[in-house]
């Protein structure tokens, strides 16, 4: 194997920069906070993964499990209050049959 040459080093740094960027402004919201735990779960072909954060609010990822593939059906950031879920951000809500 040949090794890599520092001028190509410095080009993959800056690609992996590049491509950390485009990931961060993907879900602004979650970016720079402070995870306190996250919880998943599984029921009737639904996957639920939840990231709750030390502030409060908390990102929320649900699939459905369809052979082969798992889909992503609902991604919301947000914030439960008095016990009420307060959506702040909807990034994607697909219906069935999208």
């Amino acid at each position: 194997m040949a090794k890599i040459t520092k001028k190509e080093c410095i080009k993959l740094d800056l690609e992996h920069e590049k491509r950390k960027d485009k990931l961060r402004r993907k879900f602004p919201e979650v970016h720079g906070k402070l995870l306190d735990y996250l919880t998943h779960g599984y029921d009737d072909g639904w996957l639920y993964v939840t990231l709750y954060f030390t502030d409060g609010t908390n990102f929320s990822l649900d699939f459905t499990m369809n052979e082969p593939a798992i889909v992503p059906k609902l991604i919301e950031f947000g914030r439960y209050e008095d016990g009420e879920f307060e959506n702040l951000r909807t990034y994607l809500h697909r219906k069935d049959g999208d």
